[in-house]
């Protein structure tokens, strides 16, 4: 990738349309298996899971003016044509100052800053298994699972101390409706958490 060759001090370019240079000095990690709390703390900030959402859906190098103005749009729930020159400079600025640097850094994306041009890695993939966001208005599946859990199995235990209504099914019928349920909420989960996945159709998953 390409980077300022002044010394310790250089900044960065920021390629094509420059609008702000910061000091950045680069000190990469072995590569390796992306520890959990590296990804953890890269997808800990909105605009770097936006990038990291935008990059997945493109799958090929973009540019940081057509990447800032999509990050402005999703930002600001507009569409890319409506974002305004202070939106996208908002955006553009944050990008090329902190958070490309960081991608870049821990070897998730090349940021060559001289023309303005992000290409993913193959580490980017890594990013997918440790983030499924739930929205605000759902039950996380943890205490779906624990409440279904919980239901089915004092229903079963009622029933086989004889109570009604709960004695008339046999344990092979409160068995099967068990194992029902639960498949059943299997494929509902899976579903829901491919379209809440960083990378699928659509806007972040935190804005739908």
């Amino acid at each position: 990738m390409s980077r300022a060759t002044d010394g310790p001090g250089a900044s960065r370019g920021a390629g094509p349309g420059s609008e702000t240079d910061v000091s950045h000095s680069s000190n990469k990690p072995a590569q390796g298996a992306l520890g959990h709390e590296a990804a953890y703390e890269l997808l800990s900030n909105g605009r770097r899971r936006h990038v990291i959402h935008y990059l997945l859906q493109q799958e090929e190098p973009v540019s940081l003016r057509d990447l800032s103005r999509q990050v402005a749009a999703w930002e600001n729930r507009i569409e890319p044509a409506d974002v305004t020159p202070r939106q996208r400079k908002r955006a553009y600025t944050a990008l090329h100052q902190s958070h490309l640097p960081k991608l870049d850094d821990t070897g998730i994306v090349e940021y060559d800053t001289d023309r303005g041009r992000i290409e993913p890695t193959d580490r980017l993939a890594e990013l997918r298994v440790y983030m499924e966001v739930v929205p605000s208005h759902e039950i996380p599946w943890n205490v779906y699972y624990t409440g279904c859990g919980l239901v089915m199995g004092t229903a079963a235990f009622v029933a086989a101390l004889g109570v009604f209504p709960f004695d008339l099914l046999s344990g092979f019928a409160w068995a099967g409706l068990t194992a029902a349920t639960l498949v059943v909420s299997g494929l509902v989960h899976t579903y829901t958490a491919r379209q809440h996945e960083l990378g699928s159709e659509g806007p972040p998953p935190e804005h739908r």
